[in-house]
């Protein structure tokens, strides 16, 4: 009977973790690229955050290397705070520019130093012009944001 208990204990010990979310780890461990590329997407298909086409709104470059374009119910300082928090413990060194109403910044991947992802939210009330096709965006969403997933350092 003791061996069945302890047999018990031992399966249920040395089950894997669940894959249904890294929340959990995104604090407690260092994570892969691919990790923390789901990670942030998992985080960026929130129901504040909602995915737009960058190619029509930035043109081609914006999306080259699997680039990805989001808007956000959430204002430029909310989005920065909740994206600081959950790459930091990832990533060498936490810098974010903020140019002309934009912060911004590449990091590298403590998993990875070869490799480095690169953020970026603004404000949207300001893009008139680039909307100007989709005044829908600019009434229901507050901020963009730019991810580009891991990728070697200096890559464009």
């Amino acid at each position: 009977m003791k061996r069945l208990i302890l047999l018990a204990l031992c399966l249920v010990a040395c089950r894997p973790a669940e894959t249904g979310t890294l929340q959990h780890t995104k604090d407690t461990a260092m994570l892969t690229p691919e990790q923390l590329n789901s990670l942030i997407l998992e985080t960026l298909s929130a129901p504040q955050y909602k995915p737009i086409d960058g190619e029509k709104f930035y043109g081609p470059l914006v999306t080259e290397g699997g680039s990805r374009v989001y808007v956000s119910t959430l204002d430029r300082e909310q989005v920065l705070a909740e994206l600081s928090e959950l790459i930091e413990p990832h990533v060498v060194e936490m810098h974010w520019g903020d140019d002309y109403g934009q912060y911004h910044g590449t990091f590298r991947l403590r998993s990875n130093p070869a490799l480095e992802i690169a953020l970026a939210t603004s404000l949207l009330k300001p893009k008139t012009e680039t909307f100007k096709d989709a005044p829908e965006i600019l009434r229901a969403y507050n901020s963009d944001v730019l991810y580009s997933p891991p990728a070697p350092v200096g890559s464009p």
